[in-house]
């Protein structure tokens, strides 16, 4: 049977078959790239500071494993997990996580409750809105913690720029970013509740790291 339309979608298909290993040489290997990792790691070692040492945290999608270093330097034991089979084939070759498998993010691919963490980079703005709270629920699902999303938004220098070269008429790309208020309200339509905002740079970086709970009954 033919998948539904509104399923087939670039974060859910795009990334299956592709050169992985120049994919990060793009985006990790200048050193303002690098510089940019380096940041949102700080973020994420903030986001994180509530997970256990020892635990298992859940890279998903975990793409060539560009994290695995850092959450094994903070104490964490990886599990990555990803569609591509390009990006696991890359992942596979270091050495920081305790395992990988492959999987549709829609579809969990492990029981409820199975980790400590989840932490999800760079995956959630690719996703079509209406999509969104279902896979932050998914993700949510396999974690005893938090889920720890990068969203990107609109509060910085640049996206000011854009709003008024577009006011004065010119063509701008249009990139899908989240208010405070639609951040609130897709983490409400997925049962969670937003723990934590940490800028990656304030005015400068368009990446939010947050942390989402599922709220305990009262």
């Amino acid at each position: 049977m033919a998948e539904p339309v509104a399923r087939r979608y670039d974060a859910r298909w795009g990334y299956r078959s592709l050169d992985a290993e120049r994919y990060e040489r793009r985006r990790y290997g200048s050193a303002g790239r690098r510089l940019n990792l380096r940041l949102l790691e700080r973020a994420l070692s903030r986001a994180l500071e509530a997970v256990p040492a020892g635990g298992i945290v859940m890279d998903a999608p975990c793409g060539t494993g560009i994290l695995w270093s850092f959450l094994r330097r903070k104490g964490f034991r990886v599990v990555g997990a990803d569609i591509s089979p390009a990006m696991l084939a890359v992942a596979r070759r270091r050495s920081e996580s305790f395992g990988q498998m492959r999987a549709d993010l829609e579809q969990p691919p492990c029981r409820p409750g199975s980790v400590d963490a989840v932490v999800s980079n760079r995956f959630m703005m690719h996703l079509p809105p209406d999509v969104r709270p279902h896979v932050l629920r998914a993700l949510a699902d396999l974690a005893r913690g938090p889920v720890i999303a990068t969203i990107c938004h609109p509060y910085t220098y640049k996206s000011f720029q854009r709003a008024l070269r577009r006011m004065l008429g010119s063509k701008v790309k249009r990139s899908p970013r989240l208010t405070r208020r639609e951040l609130m309200a897709e983490a409400a339509s997925a049962g969670l509740r937003v723990e934590r905002v940490i800028p990656v740079l304030p005015l400068l970086s368009e990446v939010w790291v947050v942390v989402l709970s599922t709220p305990r009954p009262s």
